[in-house]
Order: C-alpha cells, then sequence, then structure tokens
C-alpha cells in the first residue's frame, strides 16, 4: 500500500477520489434527468435523441472534472455534513441544534477513500487495455486476410459517397475475418465486408449496407464512438453512464438507417437487407463501428413502423435503481451518523421560527410556518381549519396553539381578523414518542417535526402497524398519499393482499380504487397483477373501453394486447370500421399493424371500389405502404 500512500499524499489525488464518490449521486440525478428527457422525445427524431444522448455523456463527463477542480482550489476534502445548525429556544436560552460528529464517525468514508481511488484505478486500467487490444486487433484486420472487392463496387461506392457528401477516400475490403459490415479508422477509413455478406445479400441490399456504413464516415461517428469509449473507461462504475452510452449508441445506428434510407430510397429493401443480416451474423467481436450497433431486430421493427415489445422500461427501472444505490451508499454515512446523534441527545423540546397567517374562506385559513439556518430553510404552507387554531382572537398581542399527536404549535403576534404574523416554538410531545416507540418506531426531535406536518397520529400509526411492519419513512409516504387502513383491507378483500408500502403508493398515485378493480372484474379481468392494474389505468384501458371492444367482436383479449391496442389509439369505433369493412377476427396485432400505417375502414373500402378487392391482410400493409401491389385480386 506504500505505493498509493505516496500517490494519495498529492492534493490533486484526493480531489479527485472525492470527485468521483460525489459523482455517485451526481450521476444518479443527470441519469434521472436524461431518462425523463428521453422518454418526453420518445417520439422524436433519432438525430436529436442521439444529440441528447452525448450532450448527457458530456454532462456526465463534466460533473466529476468540475467537483474535482472546485474541491482542488478550496482545499480538497469538504465535510459530507455542516456543523452549523438552528437554534432552538429552550426555557428562553438558544442553544446549538446539531449534533458534533464523534472522530471515528466523522472518518469513517474518508479512511476508505484511498480504497476507493485505488480500485478505481485498477478498473480504469483493466478496461484501457481491454480497449486498446480490441482497436488493436480491428487495425490488424484491415491488414490481414482481406482484399479489395471488384471495381464495379468500389465505383458505386464512390457514388453512394458523393450522395450522401462524403468527400474522403474510403477504402473497401472483402474480409474473410470479420463477421459483420464495419467501419475501421477516421483519418483513412476502410468498410470491411465479410465474405458471407457478399454471397447472402442481393446487390441493391449490399448497397443499404454500404449507405449505412458511409452514413457513420460522413458523420464522424468512429471519432465519437472513441470519445464515448474514454467516458465509459473513466466512469465505469456508474450505471448511469452506461445506460445513456447504451442510447446513444442505439440512436446513432438508428440515425446512419435513416440516411441510409434516405439514400437508397426504398425503406423494404433496407429492412430486407438488416433481416438477411440478422441471418447471416455469428457471434463477433464489437467493432468501433459497425452495422449490428444495437440490435438489429428492433431496428427493423422500427423501420417497419411496428412497435417493439421490449422490456426496455423496467430495464431502465433496474439501471436507475443500481444508480441511485451507490448515491444513497455516499450519503449513508452522515445521514445516519445525523440520525443517531439526533436520537441520543436529550432536552431538545422545541424549536422557533415565524409564520404569517392568512384567512381564505369561511373558516379555512392558510399558514406558513418557516425556520432559517445557516445551510438549511424549513418551511411548510398549509390550510388549516379554525377549530385547529385553538384560542385565535384579534388583537396585536394573540397567543393560540395548534396541537396534534406530535407535538404543538405555540404562536404569538399579531392577528386583525384576516392577516396575521409572529413567531411559534414547537413543542413536541414525550408521550406521543413513548407510544411510538412501543411501536416500534424510533422517533428524534427532528423526526417529531416531520410526523406533525404529515399528521401522524398514533391511531393511524397503530392501524397501519397493526396490516404489518412498515418504517417510519414509509408511514408518513403512506400518509401522504392517503393511503388509508380502509383502502388497504378493502383491497386486500378484492385479492390484492400482502401489497407493499411501495405498491400501495403507486396504486393511489395511479388512481387504482377498489371501484376501478371491481368493474375490471365484472368486465372478465379479474387477478390481474398488480403492475397491469397500474398500466391499465395509466394508459386509459377503462372497462367501457373493453365493454366497447367485446361489442366488436374483441373479447377475452390478453391484457398485454388490450394496453397496445389502447396505446396506438384503437379504438371500438375504429375497430367496427374494420370489420364493417369486411375484416373479421383480426389478430389485435394486425390492427396495430393497420393503425400504425393508417388503414381503417375507409381505406379499405376505397381500395375496394379501385378493384383492390379481397386483399388478404398482408397485401393492404403492402398497398398502403407502396402504393401498388405485385398483383391484384378483384372479384
Amino acid at each position: 500500500m506504500s505505493g498509493i500512500e505516496s500517490l494519495w499524499a498529492h492534493p490533486a489525488v484526493q480531489a479527485i477520489a472525492w470527485a468521483l464518490v460525489h459523482f455517485l449521486w451526481q450521476g444518479a440525478l443527470v441519469g434521472l434527468a436524461a431518462a425523463g428527457i428521453l422518454a418526453l422525445l420518445k417520439n422524436g427524431s433519432a438525430s436529436l435523441r442521439y444529440s441528447v444522448a452525448l450532450g448527457v455523456l458530456l454532462v456526465l463527463l463534466l460533473c466529476p472534472l468540475g467537483t474535482a477542480l472546485w474541491m482542488s482550489g478550496t482545499g480538497g476534502e469538504k465535510p459530507l455534513v455542516r456543523e452549523a445548525s438552528p437554534a432552538v429556544v429552550i426555557a428562553g436560552a438558544p442553544v446549538q441544534d446539531a449534533p458534533v460528529l464523534s472522530s471515528n464517525a466523522r472518518d469513517l468514508l474518508p479512511a476508505a477513500l484511498p480504497w476507493f481511488f485505488a480500485l478505481w484505478l485498477a478498473g480504469v486500467a483493466v478496461l484501457s487495455v481491454y480497449h486498446l487490444g480490441g482497436w488493436a486487433q480491428a487495425r490488424r484486420w484491415t491488414r490481414r486476410v482481406t482484399r479489395p472487392l471488384p471495381e464495379e463496387w468500389q465505383a458505386k461506392l464512390c457514388v453512394l459517397a458523393r450522395r450522401l457528401g462524403v468527400g474522403r477516400e474510403v477504402g473497401l475490403l472483402e474480409s474473410a475475418s470479420a463477421q459483420v459490415p464495419a467501419v475501421i479508422g477516421w483519418l483513412r477509413p476502410v468498410i470491411l465486408i465479410p465474405a458471407s455478406t457478399l454471397t447472402g445479400l442481393s446487390p441493391q441490399q449490399l448497397e443499404a449496407v454500404l449507405a449505412h456504413e458511409l452514413a457513420h464516415v460522413r458523420r464522424h461517428d468512429y471519432l465519437v464512438n472513441l470519445l464515448q469509449t474514454v467516458v465509459e473507461t473513466l466512469l465505469f462504475y456508474h450505471p448511469a453512464v452506461w445506460w445513456v452510452s447504451a442510447q446513444a449508441r442505439r440512436e446513432r445506428e438508428n440515425c446512419c438507417d435513416d440516411l441510409a434510407v434516405a439514400v437508397c430510397g426504398d425503406r423494404l429493401v433496407y429492412v430486407r437487407a438488416l433481416a438477411d443480416l440478422e441471418g447471416l451474423r455469428v457471434s463477433s467481436p464489437r467493432f468501433a463501428m459497425a452495422a449490428d450497433g444495437g440490435s438489429l431486430v428492433a431496428r427493423i421493427r422500427r423501420l417497419a413502423g411496428v412497435p417493439a415489445r421490449d422490456s426496455r422500461r423496467s430495464w431502465l427501472a433496474g439501471v436507475l435503481a443500481l444508480s441511485l444505490l451507490p448515491a444513497g451508499f455516499a450519503l449513508y454515512v452522515s445521514s445516519s451518523v445525523l440520525a443517531s446523534a439526533d436520537q441520543k441527545e436529550e432536552g431538545r423540546t422545541s424549536r422557533s421560527g415565524t409564520w404569517t397567517l392568512e384567512k381564505k374562506t369561511g373558516d379555512l385559513f392558510k399558514i406558513k410556518m418557516e425556520m432559517k439556518w445557516p445551510g438549511s430553510h424549513w418551511v411548510t404552507n398549509t390550510e388549516v381549519h379554525a377549530n385547529e387554531l385553538k384560542g385565535l382572537a384579534t388583537g396585536s398581542n394573540v397567543r393560540f396553539e395548534m396541537p396534534r399527536d406530535p407535538g404543538t404549535f405555540h404562536f404569538q403576534g399579531s392577528f386583525d381578523g384576516e392577516d396575521g404574523k409572529g413567531t411559534f416554538t414547537f413543542q413536541g410531545n414525550p408521550e406521543y414518542a413513548r407510544q411510538m416507540r412501543s411501536l416500534g418506531y424510533e422517533v428524534s426531535d427532528s423526526k417529531l417535526l416531520e410526523l406533525y406536518v404529515h399528521d401522524i397520529s398514533l391511531e393511524f400509526a397503530r392501524a397501519m402497524t397493526a396490516l404489518g411492519k412498515i418504517s417510519i419513512d414509509k408511514l408518513v409516504e403512506l400518509r401522504i398519499h392517503n393511503v388509508s387502513p380502509e383502502y388497504i383491507r378493502e383491497m386486500a378483500g378484492l385479492g390484492y393482499r400482502g401489497l407493499s408500502a411501495d405498491k400501495l403508493v403507486e396504486f393511489k398515485i395511479h388512481g387504482v380504487s377498489p371501484a376501478l378493480v371491481r368493474a375490471l372484474v365484472d368486465s372478465g379481468y379479474a387477478d390481474l397483477p398488480p403492475d397491469r392494474v397500474v398500466e391499465f389505468k395509466i394508459h386509459g384501458v377503462t372497462p367501457d373501453y373493453i365493454r366497447g371492444l367485446a361489442k366488436a367482436g374483441y373479447r377475452d383479449v390478453e391484457p398485454e394486447r388490450l394496453v397496445e391496442m389502447k396505446i396506438h389509439g384503437i379504438t371500438p369505433a375504429y375497430v367496427q370500421g374494420v370489420v364493417d369493412a369486411g375484416y373479421r377476427n383480426l389478430p389485435p396485432s394486425r390492427l396495430v399493424e393497420f393503425k400504425i400505417h393508417g388503414i381503417d375502414g375507409k381505406f379499405i373500402r376505397d381500395a375496394a371500389n379501385r378493384g383492390y378487392k379481397n386483399l388478404t391482410p398482408g397485401e393492404l400493409v403492402d398497398l398502403k405502404l407502396m402504393g401498388r401491389l405485385d398483383h391484384r385480386r378483384e372479384g
């Protein structure tokens, strides 16, 4: 460890290590923001989504760089918690509210930093060797077991390059080692074409694949991918980096697909080229730039306009959860120490601040309470009924209080009947704390204030605890979202027993009520998994929608298909129009395909009036896509 200790003596190294630790929570926040932005842009162009993903990668890289520079300029290590604290009033004397951390607790994370930094260095070294080895192998493949393609293909490549605006000379080689088409190099790029691709694709399909690879050259994707690999190597320990980078690679391939289709002018040929390429390829090393970027199946479905059935949302949730786990660990030391120190303090029974009061309508008041201290700001705005403000009167020196189970707010100041202001003191209820402790909840003085604000009464706590053991934070969350014991019991009676607190909150957030579940059961959908019920509610798969489809002949549709149909705007009226046009009992997936391509009852009738009668569903899709058929059926 002497080498690490010598390296650790440099302030710059310590600043870098602290920046890497802080990147745990910074990366999680940026990853969550990126997920939200990309979700909003799910119907946007591939180039826009690609730009956003690259921009997020740049932000991810700048976070630790900026933090390291800031910490280097301000003396290195920053405390995880502030020593400053709010003043509270005990018997009229102000005292400091924040605990002083013990030296063992304060030094826990700093003591582990050298090991964290050493592991990071080792990870960067291993990944660097791996990527350098892959780069060297790719370069060797351009010099070994290759031969130029015939002159006719070199000429076609030049024509495609001019149409794409590629001004540089691009080599074209047949490779016996490569398994997929790929671009190697940036300054002097070379396209490698596997021998199997030459024999397995038609000339038109091979031209489409070459257009895709030339699109990579035009966009300088090889260089961008190398820089992207650098970011992945330096920040390898954060799941959000890998997720964002994967989105960038996927959208990059989509961008090149769009350019290739624009140049070739025949989407169907290009789609078939990708499908045949999928059948030809075998397991192979990943090149810096290759036509197999991302899932070929997903790219084919995208170009064909067929919705992808993947688990990207659930996979994203897992990645973001993994991102938040290390971020939570980075804050665990400070939060847990503060909580334990807070619980050990005795005699801290009150806090002070300022209040304003405004009369709204009738007996309803809006009260704002606020406490400020260095580095912190506590404020709450709430509407209360007049009967909660015990002793409120008008005058220049009024005193009243607002009691609840966790404690009591004591107010003094002025009130003219409409508006008021003054100071307050919050007095915790020791008996409440003892009762909560008997239920299994350790309640600190600061937690008493939170429990007061959310009106966690002993009655509510006892009722929820009787249904199962939950944490005090989950107790607050359940209260915030109005998850009552009655709601839990009613849902259990409908078959949803033993739901976690998180799932109960999710039900409430999305409006999953007992009445909705009963209506779904009456519509033929009993015992749906909780996640499916939420999905129904989110996408508007209502009992009325289900009954409307049933009237049009679609009964007992699989729940997954129901969601897919609703997402794509398939209404009962649309289904009835297709049925009336002569297409009964189509599979739901075919209805989705019809809707995506704009095939409805009117289109079918117009086609029949022009002589296209008794067409198969597939022929209808071809007619809509191409404007023609290889043959037509009349009769």
